[in-house]
C-alpha cells in the first residue's frame, strides 16, 4: 500500500540501485555538450597540464568566473584515470562522485531529520528530480557545489539536533569548500538553512527545552575560523599573485556584476523576472511535485489555523523558500542556480508520503505518472520501426542512429515492460511510492539510453572540430588567430586539438592581418555561429579587404550554426 514508506531491505536496495544506475546511465558514454561542457572541460585539462591549481584558465589567459577546486580536483581526477578510461570519461566521474556525495549527505539528512526509515527514501526522490538528473549529467562546478552545500547542512543538524558540536569542524571544512567551487553564493546558500536551524536550536536553548544551555562557542569558533582561512587563503592569492585586474574581474564583474546585473557582458542576466525560479521549482521538482505542493500546502494551513508545526517542517519551509527568495533578488538566474536547493524539496516529500493513500488526486496523478512513463519508453524502444515518419529538421546524424533498432532500444524496452507490470499492480492492488520511483529511473535509463544518444550524434563537436583543426599543420599554427570565439569554441579547440587559439577583438587589425600587413599573424580563423550565408555576410561585414577561405567546417547540433572559417588575404 502508499500508505508505507519503503519498508523492506529488499526494496531499498532496488531504490539504491536505481537511483545509481539513473546516475551513471549516459555519463560516460557521450562527448561534451554545449553550452558549458567544452568550456569546463577544458579548463580542468589545462590546469591539469599546467599544474596552475590556483588561478583557472582558458586557452591560455586567466579565467576566474569561478574559485579553483571544481578545477583543481577535475584535473587530478584527469591525472588519475585520464591515461586508463579517457580524459572526458574521467570528468565525468568527478561529476558522479560528487552525485553520490550529494545523494549519501541527504540520505544521511533525512535519517537525522526524519528516523532511519527515510533516508533511501529521500535519497531515491532526489536521485529521480528532474534537476538532480540535468545537473548531474553534465561536467558543470553545481554538482560540487550541491555537495558542499548539503554535506554543511548535514553537519549543522549533527550539532543542533544531536547534539554533536564536534561537526563544526567539518561544517567549516564543507561551507570552504562551497566558498572555494563558486564564489560566496555557496556560503550564503548555505546561510539560508543554517539561519533557520541555528534560529530554532537558540529558542529552545533560550526556553530551557533542551535542559542545560550548551552554546559550544569554542567549537564554533574553530569551524568559522577553519571556513575564513581557508577561503581567505585562495582570495588573497589572487589579489597578490594575481594581481588587480583578475581581482576585479573576480569580484566586481563576476561576483557584484552578476547579481545586480551591471556586467552586462555576462549572460543570464535577467532584470524583472522576480518569479522565475518559482516555474523553475515547478519544472526541477518533476515528478514530485505534486508531493512538495501537498506537503507545502499543509505546513501553511496549520501555520494559519495556529496549529502545531513541527521545528524540522519549520527548517524545511524555511530552507526551502528562502533560497528561493534569496536566488530571485540576483539579476542573474539560470536553473541549475536551483541544484544546491533540491534536497530540500526531496525532504519535503518524505514525511507526506504516508498519507498520499488519502488523497484520490494524487493516486491519480501517480496512475497518470505511470502511463506517461510506460507511452515514452515504447516510443523509445520502437522507433526505428517509424523512421520515415521522423521530422525532416531533424539532423542526419540523430536520424541515423533513431533508425537503427539495437541494445538501447532493447533496455528501453525492458523498462516498458517493467512500467507495464507496474500499472496492472497498480490497478490490482495499488502500489507503494517505491514502485513510482522505480518507473521514473527506468523512465531517464531509457531516456538516455535512446533519445540521449541519438542528441549526442548530432550534438557532438569534437569530430568536427578535429576535422578543421588537422587541415591547418601545427607549423602554421602559431601564425594564426582567432576571431569572434566564443568560450565553447575557445575550449573546443584547446580540449579537442590543444590549441590555445590567440585572439584578436580589433577589426582593423583583422584586417592588416587578411592584407598581410601584421608583423605576428598571417591568417586569421573566424568564428560565427549562425548559416554559412550569414556567417560570410558577418565576415564581409568586417572584412574591408579582399581575402579567400582555406577552409570552413561546421560542428555541433545543426551544421549549419557552428561554422569556423580560416580565411587570409595571401598565400600560405
Amino acid at each position: 500500500m502508499m500508505n508505507k514508506p519503503v519498508n523492506s531491505r529488499l526494496s531499498a536496495a532496488v531504490l539504491l540501485l536505481a537511483s545509481l544506475a539513473v546516475l551513471l546511465m549516459g555519463t560516460f558514454d557521450r562527448d561534451l555538450w554545449t553550452p558549458d561542457e567544452p568550456r569546463e572541460a577544458a579548463m580542468c585539462l589545462e590546469m591539469s597540464r599546467t599544474g596552475d591549481y590556483m588561478i583557472p584558465h582558458l586557452a591560455g589567459q586567466p579565467f576566474v568566473e569561478k574559485p579553483p577546486l571544481f578545477y583543481a580536483v577535475s584535473a587530478g581526477f584527469i591525472h588519475l584515470f585520464g591515461g586508463y578510461i579517457g580524459n572526458t570519461p574521467a570528468l565525468r566521474l568527478v561529476t558522479v562522485m560528487f552525485g553520490i556525495g550529494t545523494l549519501l549527505m541527504t540520505f544521511l539528512l533525512a535519517r537525522r531529520l526524519f528516523g532511519p526509515e527515510s533516508g533511501t527514501l529521500a535519497a531515491a526522490l532526489l536521485a529521480t528530480m528532474l534537476g538532480f538528473i540535468e545537473n548531474f549529467h553534465w561536467i558543470r562546478i553545481d554538482a560540487a557545489l550541491c555537495f558542499f552545500v548539503i554535506a554543511a547542512i548535514w553537519c549543522f543538524a549533527e550539532i543542533y539536533i544531536a547534539g554533536k558540536p564536534l561537526f563544526c569542524i567539518p561544517a567549516g571544512l564543507f561551507t570552504a569548500g562551497a566558498f572555494l567551487c563558486k564564489g560566496p553564493v555557496g556560503p550564503v546558500l548555505i546561510a539560508v538553512p543554517w539561519l533557520a536551524m541555528a534560529g530554532l536550536w537558540l529558542i529552545r536553548q533560550k526556553t530551557g527545552i533542551d535542559g542545560k544551555n550548551h552554546y559550544h562557542t569554542g567549537f564554533h569558533a574553530v569551524g568559522l575560523l577553519i571556513f575564513l582561512a581557508l577561503s581567505g587563503a585562495w582570495v588573497v592569492y589572487l589579489k597578490t599573485r594575481g594581481g588587480e585586474a583578475l581581482w576585479n574581474e573576480w569580484f566586481w564583474v563576476n561576483q557584484v556584476g552578476r547579481l545586480t546585473g551591471v556586467s552586462a557582458a555576462k549572460s543570464h542576466i535577467r532584470k524583472g523576472a522576480p518569479l522565475y525560479y518559482v516555474f523553475q521549482t515547478f519544472i526541477y521538482t518533476m515528478p514530485w511535485l505534486p508531493l512538495v505542493i501537498f506537503w507545502a500546502g499543509g505546513v501553511i494551513g496549520r501555520l494559519y489555523k495556529r496549529l502545531p508545526v513541527s521545528k524540522n517542517e519549520i527548517f524545511l519551509f524555511l530552507w526551502g523558500v528562502g533560497s528561493v527568495l534569496l536566488l530571485s533578488l540576483s539579476a542573474t538566474k539560470r536553473g541549475i542556480y536551483m541544484a544546491p536547493v533540491l534536497p530540500a524539496f526531496a525532504l519535503m516529500c518524505v514525511p507526506v508520503i504516508s498519507s498520499v493513500h488519502q488523497r484520490k488526486w494524487l493516486k491519480g496523478y501517480f496512475f497518470a505518472w505511470l502511463v506517461l512513463c510506460a507511452i515514452l519508453l515504447f516510443v523509445f524502444t520502437f522507433i526505428p520501426f517509424a523512421a520515415s515518419h521522423l521530422p525532416r529538421k531533424i539532423p542526419a546524424e540523430a536520424a541515423a542512429f533513431l533508425q537503427t533498432f539495437g541494445f538501447r532500444n532493447m533496455v528501453a524496452g525492458i523498462g516498458f515492460f517493467i512500467c507495464l507490470y507496474l500499472i496492472y499492480g497498480f490497478k490490482k492492488h495499488n502500489t507503494d511510492i517505491g514502485h513510482i520511483i522505480l518507473a521514473s529511473a527506468v523512465l531517464y535509463i531509457g531516456l538516455f539510453a535512446v533519445p540521449a544518444k541519438a542528441v549526442d550524434a548530432a550534438k557532438s563537436m569534437g569530430e568536427g572540430v578535429k576535422a578543421f583543426t588537422g587541415k591547418i599543420s601545427p607549423d602554421l599554427r602559431p601564425r594564426i588567430a582567432g576571431y569572434n570565439f566564443n568560450e565553447t569554441m575557445l575550449g573546443c579547440f584547446y580540449y579537442y586539438a590543444g590549441w590555445a587559439a590567440p585572439q584578436i577583438t580589433d577589426d582593423s587589425r583583422l584586417n592588416r592581418i587578411i592584407n598581410g600587413a601584421d608583423p605576428r599573424y598571417e591568417s586569421v580563423i573566424v568564428n560565427r555561429d549562425a548559416p554559412r550565408d550569414k556567417a560570410i555576410q558577418y565576415i564581409n561585414e568586417h572584412v574591408t579587404v579582399p581575402y579567400r577561405i582555406l577552409e570552413e567546417q561546421y560542428t555541433g547540433q545543426d551544421k549549419h550554426a557552428r561554422g569556423v572559417f580560416w580565411i587570409t588575404g595571401r598565400s600560405l
